[in-house]
């Protein structure tokens, strides 16, 4: 009886050892609540599939991101065999993510987080991260209430010879939603593969329980001169409750993003990507979980625009995923006159690599648009969230003039067009005064849609 005591005692021992793949945050809910929502990396991640891709020609768009996701389910599949073998044998809830070679598993337990690390191929096992959305700074309507489209030279940039107002293009936000009935939406709403909420499977058509959502997609696509690229289609994934988002719901949209199913998850058809996302949620700083998605994305001829956080002014206040090469962050603008920074726009440089952020800015402060609690109501609100989808637009604009453009060019085209007749903020960061562009404050200087969209009718 003590011998069989004894080898319980160690088996238990055994089961609790902390393994050098198990990140320490995660050993330590596992230690007072038994179990944890983990995320299993494995070694290699997507950088197989994605490289193998840089090898092919193809004839078109779709072939080329239909080929990539192949790749991805492949090495996927054959990666995560022996994790998901351990999964079955239990009655545990999980879910496989190609787009990042990962596996998510809700409430795993100690014994289970140490057979999955226990794997030769698992390179490290986390707790899942879920990030606290900021609450939006609330303003009067200015009189002008459309000042920050004109300021970018948004309606200049539609009027010019070959043109455009986002017509031919796609745009997907990642947000908390969007209120599709609303009367600046509900007209360039794409119905067909528009639409997927990782939080609730039987939601067919899109809604948003917060507001910000609505109004980012308004600043993006919206019609009466509210919207940068009013004539694109948008489409939308719920990345994030009224409150907060989930790692697993935002993989869950940037998966749908490179290849969109419809509502219930099924028939999917990569042809329906959009050409930019424009993402308005991040937390933390260096944090690179994201990367693999950002990776695909960019694969796939995706866009992405991040805005990077309200956590100035310090210098190296750069929120996660804006602070990452693989975007172009976005920072904000104050006043109606938009040419200093917003005091709480974040600032490089980046803790990931040293490298400048914010890309750009654009106004960010008291911009009015469509806000989700009626099909008529509007909101003025302020904050690097409503920075980014200037941007994102206005690469809309560009993408609709050429398809193909690739990520470097769009952010050529951006950096090199971008007005800097900035105030003088008297400050330093990285070495860079404010005074000299780019710098960690504005980034290239503020968007110019204008500017941008003739710069590249010129390159045709």
């Amino acid at each position: 009886m003590i011998r069989k005591v004894l080898i319980l005692a160690l088996i238990g021992v055994a089961l609790a050892a902390p393994s050098s793949k198990v990140e320490q945050k995660l050993t330590s809910t596992l230690k007072s609540e038994g179990t944890a929502n983990i995320f299993v990396k494995f070694h290699g991640g997507n950088k197989a599939a994605i490289s193998r891709l840089e090898l092919l020609k193809f004839t078109d768009r779709t072939a080329k991101i239909t080929h990539l996701v192949k790749n991805l389910k492949t090495v996927a599949q054959s990666t995560q065999k022996n994790a998901l073998g351990l999964l079955k044998a239990r009655t545990v809830s999980f879910k496989q993510f190609w787009i990042s070679n990962e596996l998510y598993v809700q409430g795993a337990s100690v014994e289970l987080v140490n057979s999955l690390a226990g794997l030769p191929e698992v390179e490290d096992i986390r707790e899942e991260i879920v990030i606290t959305l900021e609450q939006p700074i609330f303003g009067e309507i200015v009189p002008n209430a459309e000042w920050n489209i004109e300021i970018i030279e948004a309606p200049a940039a539609w009027a010019l010879p070959g043109g455009n107002n986002g017509t031919g293009a796609v745009v997907a936000n990642l947000d908390t939603g969007v209120r599709a009935t609303h009367e600046a939406l509900r007209d360039n709403f794409r119905e067909s593969y528009g639409w997927f909420d990782p939080y609730d499977s039987t939601s067919t058509t899109p809604s948003d329980g917060n507001g910000v959502g609505t109004h980012i997609m308004g600043t993006l696509v919206g019609s009466g001169g509210i919207g940068v690229a009013p004539g694109a289609q948008w489409i939308s994934c719920r990345g994030c409750s009224a409150i907060s988002c989930t790692q697993a719901a935002l993989l869950q949209c940037g998966q749908w993003v490179v290849c969109p199913t419809l509502p219930n998850g099924e028939s999917e058809d990569c042809s329906q990507a959009p050409h930019v996302v424009s993402n308005s949620w991040g937390g933390g700083q260096g944090d690179t979980w994201y990367d693999p998605v950002l990776s695909a994305w960019q694969a796939a001829q995706i866009t992405p625009i991040f805005a990077i956080g309200n956590s100035g002014p310090s210098c190296g206040s750069v929120g996660s995923p804006g602070d990452s090469p693989l975007v172009i962050g976005v920072g904000s603008l104050s006043g109606t006159s938009a040419d200093s920074l917003a005091s709480g726009s974040s600032i490089g440089p980046s803790s990931i690599n040293g490298g400048l952020k914010p890309d750009i800015t654009a106004p960010g402060s008291m911009i009015r648009s469509a806000w989700g609690t009626s099909d008529d109501a509007y909101q003025t609100i302020s904050g690097t969230s409503m920075a980014a989808p200037h941007v994102a637009g206005t690469v809309a604009l560009l993408r609709a003039e050429n398809p193909n453009f690739t990520f470097q060019e769009v952010k050529d085209l951006l950096g090199n067009n971008a007005d800097t007749d900035l105030e003088d903020l008297g400050a330093v960061c990285g070495g860079i005064p404010s005074t000299q562009f780019p710098n960690n404050h504005y980034g290239h200087g503020r968007v110019n849609a204008r500017r941008a969209l003739e710069a590249a009718i010129n390159l045709n």
